[in-house]
C-alpha cells in the first residue's frame, strides 16, 4: 500500500513539475476564443503551457489583444506573460470560462473615444467573438505593467509605470478596484515620479461609470513632483504625501484631502523636522481633463491649483495668497544651517499673492512688516517693512532699512530663478563691528578669509555677494576698516590697522591707502591680491626709521621657522595657497642703513630677496639672494662709494650659513696711504675676522701684505681688523 502511495505521489509530482513543459498549443484556439469572449477583443496568442501549481490553467506567451475597431486600430494590451486560470464547473458543463486572468509586464492602452466613452467600459460585457454567448467577466491582475493614455487620437505624455492592478467583478455592473503604480511622463527619464495607490469601487450605471476611491499619494520628492507637472525648478527640496477621497460620475469627480509637506527647506540648506498638513478640496472631470484644487479661503495661507489638458498638453496655473500670515511657524524651514541658529526666533506679518502659470512667466508681490529675527547671544535683524516683487523670473527685495545688531543696514537683493542665482547687496555710513560681521558670515556659510583675519576692529561701506548653483560666492565692494588688529601667527605681536581702505572685485582685493604698526614699526603703502597672477600677493611698504631690535623682536618666529607674514603675503598659512607673494619695502632708515629699498618675493619656503638697495656713510649698498625661512640662507652684495682715509673703499660680499651666518668677500681701497689696497675676509657672526690674501700698491711698487692676527701690514703700514663687520683701524 505503501508503495503505490508513493508512486502515486511520484507521479503527481511530475504531472505537476512538467506541466509548465507540456505543449498545450492545441488548445491554443479555444484559448483564444475564451479570452476574445471575454474581453470582447480580438487576440491573438503565442505558445500555450500548462498550468497546474496555482490551479487548472494555461500559461500563454507574447499574448496581443486588438482594440475594437471603432475605438482605435491601436492594440489595446501587448503581454509577455498571460496566466488563465479556469473555472472547474464551466468545464463540467462543457464550456471553457475564465475564473482569472494575470497580466505580467503589459502595456496597457487606456483610450478614450471623441464621444467621452472609454475603451475599458464594458470589459467582459462585450457578446462573445462571432455572436458567441457574453462570458462572465474574470478576475483581472496586472503585475508590473505599464498604463499608457490616449485620448481622441492623441498620446499623453503621462504614464503609469511599475503598475499593479486587481479588478474584479463584485455583483451586477459593480467592480472592485485595487492600483498600485508610478506616475511618470514619456519625455522625463522612465522612472516613477510619485507613487500612486487607490482603492474602491466602480459601477458602470447606463449613463456613465461611477467611482468611490480611497487615493493615496505615497510620500514623494517636492522636486520629483515639480518635474511630473513640469514646472521650473524653484530650488525648494522636501518631503510630499497626500491622501484623498474621489467619488461621483467620473465626469465630475469630487475631491477632499488633506496634503503633508515635511522637510521643507531650500538647496542649500540640510532637510528640517517641521511640518505642515493642508486640508484641500477640488473635482476632477476626467472628460474634460479639468483638475481644480483649492485650500480653505479662510486660512491665512490659501491655495488655489487648476490643471487642463492634463493628460494630453498640460497646462496649469497656481495661485497663492497670504493675509496676516504669521512667520513665526516658519522659524525651523527658514532656519540657516548650524547649530548657531538652534533656538532661532522669528516674528512678523506677511501680506501679498503669487501667480504661476505653465505659459507666462510668475508674477507677485508681498510686504513682510514687522520682521524680528534673533539668534545667538545678541544677533538681531530688524526691519519695519520689506518688499518684495516677483516678476521675469526674478524675485527682488526691494532697498529696505534694516537694524543689524542695533546698527543701521540698507539691504536689495535679487533671487534668479533660472539660474538658481542670488545676489545681495549691503551698505552702512556708521561703523560696525568686525567680530560682529564674522559671526554672521560664518553662521551663514559665507566665507572671507581677510575679514576672518581681523580680531577687532570696525568696519563700514557698501558691499555685495553672490552664488551661481553650487558655486563659490562672489564678493565685491568698497570699505573702509578703521582701528583693527590683526593676529598674524609668524609675528610676535599683533598688527594695529589704524585705517585702510579695501576694495574687493571678485579674485582682486587691493588696499590702495593702508597705514598699520606692529611692534615698534609704523609703515603705510598698499596691498593687493589677485588669483591667478604669477605673484597674487603684493604688499608696498613706507617706513621712516626702523630699529634693528625692534625688527628683530617682531619677526622672532620667522628666524625659528614658523613661517612669515602668512596673512598679509599669504605665506606660510595652511588655508591660502595660492603662489607666490611680493613685497616692495621703502624705508627712510633701517638699523645702520638709509634709504632702504627691497623687493622680497617668496615661493614656499624659499624667500627671495632681489634688488636691495641702502646708503651706508654715503656709501650704495646692493644685495641679492635667497633665504630659506628656518633654515639656510645665501646673499650676496657689493659695496661701493666708500670713502675712508683719503681713499674709495669697494667690497663684494657673501653671506651664507644656516644657524651660524658667515660673511667673505673681497675689498678694494684706492687712493689714499697706497695707489690701491685689497685682500679677501671672512666674519662670522661670533665676532671673529680673519683677512687672507692681502696686498697694496705703493708709489708704483707692490708690496704683499703680512698677516698677523687681526694685523695687516702693508710696508710699514698696518690696519688693525676690529670685532666687528666692515670695522678697520689705520696705524702709521
Amino acid at each position: 500500500m505503501k508503495r503505490r502511495l508513493g508512486w502515486l505521489v511520484l507521479g503527481l509530482v511530475v504531472v505537476l513539475g512538467g506541466a509548465p513543459f507540456l505543449n498545450a498549443d492545441r488548445f491554443g484556439p479555444r484559448i483564444r476564443a475564451g479570452l476574445e469572449s471575454a474581453l470582447g477583443r480580438k487576440v491573438e496568442i503565442g505558445a500555450v503551457r500548462i498550468h497546474l501549481l496555482t490551479g487548472p490553467g494555461f500559461s500563454v506567451r507574447k499574448v496581443l489583444i486588438h482594440e475594437r475597431p471603432e475605438i482605435s486600430a491601436e492594440p489595446f494590451a501587448y503581454v509577455d506573460d498571460l496566466v488563465v486560470r479556469i473555472r472547474i464547473l464551466s468545464l463540467l458543463a462543457g464550456r471553457l470560462e475564465f475564473s482569472s486572468l494575470r497580466l505580467d509586464k503589459p502595456h496597457v492602452n487606456l483610450m478614450r473615444r471623441a464621444d467621452g466613452a472609454w475603451n475599458f467600459r464594458g470589459t467582459g460585457t462585450a457578446p462573445g467573438v462571432n455572436g458567441g454567448t457574453p462570458a462572465r467577466m474574470p478576475e483581472l491582475q496586472v503585475r508590473r505593467g505599464r498604463l499608457n493614455f490616449k485620448l481622441e487620437d492623441r498620446k499623453s505624455a503621462y504614464y503609469f509605470t511599475d503598475a499593479d492592478i486587481d479588478f474584479s467583478s463584485s455583483g451586477e455592473g459593480t467592480f472592485d478596484i485595487w492600483f498600485v503604480g508610478e506616475m511618470a511622463r514619456t519625455d522625463r527619464m522612465a522612472r516613477g515620479l510619485g507613487r500612486v495607490t487607490a482603492q474602491g469601487r466602480l459601477r458602470d450605471t447606463p449613463s456613465e461609470p461611477r467611482v468611490d476611491l480611497q487615493v493615496q499619494l505615497e510620500r514623494s520628492a517636492l522636486q520629483e513632483l515639480a518635474q511630473l507637472a513640469g514646472s521650473p525648478d524653484l530650488g525648494v527640496q522636501g518631503a510630499v504625501k497626500s491622501r484623498a477621497e474621489i467619488s461621483g460620475p467620473v465626469s465630475a469627480l469630487q475631491i477632499k484631502g488633506q496634503l503633508d509637506l515635511t522637510e521643507l527647506h531650500h538647496w542649500t540648506q540640510p532637510p528640517r523636522a517641521a511640518s505642515v498638513s493642508v486640508g484641500y478640496t477640488g473635482t476632477l472631470a476626467l472628460g474634460a481633463q479639468t483638475l481644480v484644487l483649492e485650500t480653505d479661503p479662510k486660512r491665512p495661507l490659501r491655495v488655489n491649483v487648476k490643471l487642463e489638458r492634463f493628460l494630453t498638453q498640460p497646462a496649469w496655473r497656481a495661485e497663492v495668497a497670504a493675509k496676516e500670515l504669521s512667520m513665526a511657524p516658519m522659524a525651523e524651514w527658514l532656519r540657516p544651517p548650524g547649530a548657531d541658529f538652534n533656538g532661532m526666533k522669528l516674528a512678523g506679518w506677511l501680506d501679498g499673492g503669487w501667480v504661476a502659470e505653465s505659459s507666462a512667466a510668475a508674477t507677485g508681490s508681498a510686504t513682510l512688516a514687522a520682521l524680528d529675527w534673533t539668534w545667538g547671544e545678541g544677533s538681531r535683524l530688524q526691519a519695519d517693512e520689506l518688499k518684495g516683487e516677483w516678476r521675469d523670473g526674478v524675485l527682488r527685495l526691494s532697498p529696505a532699512k534694516l537694524e543689524l545688531d542695533g546698527q543701521p543696514l540698507q539691504v536689495e537683493c535679487d533671487y534668479r530663478l533660472a539660474e538658481l542665482a542670488w545676489e545681495c547687496r549691503g551698505a552702512s555710513k556708521e561703523q560696525h563691528e568686525l567680530k560682529k560681521l564674522q559671526r554672521w558670515m560664518k553662521a551663514l556659510g559665507l566665507r572671507a578669509e581677510w575679514v576672518e583675519d581681523f580680531t577687532a576692529g570696525q568696519i563700514r561701506g557698501a558691499l555685495t555677494v553672490g552664488q551661481v548653483g553650487m558655486e563659490a560666492p562672489v564678493w565685491k565692494g568698497q570699505l573702509e576698516v578703521r582701528s583693527a588688529e590683526l593676529v598674524v601667527p609668524e609675528l610676535a605681536v599683533p598688527v594695529k590697522v589704524t585705517a585702510a581702505t579695501v576694495l574687493w572685485q571678485q579674485q582682486r582685493l587691493t588696499m590702495p591707502a593702508l597705514r598699520a604698526s606692529v611692534g615698534g614699526l609704523a609703515w603705510s603703502g598698499s596691498y593687493r591680491y589677485e588669483a591667478g597672477a604669477v605673484r597674487p600677493h603684493r604688499l608696498s611698504m613706507d617706513a621712516e626709521e626702523v630699529e634693528l631690535e625692534d625688527l628683530e623682536r617682531v619677526l622672532g618666529p620667522l628666524w625659528r621657522g614658523t613661517g612669515f607674514l602668512s596673512r598679509a603675503l599669504g605665506m606660510g598659512g595652511e588655508r591660502r595657497q595660492s603662489g607666490a607673494a611680493e613685497a616692495e619695502i621703502r624705508a627712510h632708515r633701517v638699523g645702520v642703513l638709509e634709504n632702504v629699498r627691497a623687493t622680497v618675493w617668496r615661493e614656499g619656503e624659499k624667500v627671495t630677496l632681489q634688488a636691495v638697495t641702502g646708503e651706508w656713510r654715503g656709501a650704495k649698498v646692493r644685495a641679492s639672494g635667497v633665504v630659506r625661512l628656518g633654515g639656510d640662507a645665501e646673499v650676496a652684495g657689493r659695496l661701493t662709494g666708500l670713502v675712508w682715509e683719503g681713499g674709495v673703499v669697494e667690497s663684494d660680499w657673501r653671506v651664507a650659513g644656516r644657524g651660524r651666518l658667515m660673511v667673505s668677500g673681497t675689498a678694494r681701497m684706492t687712493g689714499g696711504p697706497a695707489d690701491w689696497l685689497r685682500g679677501a675676509y671672512k666674519w662670522d657672526s661670533a665676532g671673529k675676522l680673519t683677512v687672507s690674501e692681502a696686498e697694496g700698491q705703493f708709489e708704483g711698487r707692490r708690496v704683499g701684505g703680512r698677516v698677523s692676527g687681526d694685523v695687516v701690514e702693508f710696508d710699514g703700514v698696518k690696519l688693525r681688523a676690529l670685532a666687528r663687520p666692515f670695522g678697520v683701524a689705520l696705524e702709521r
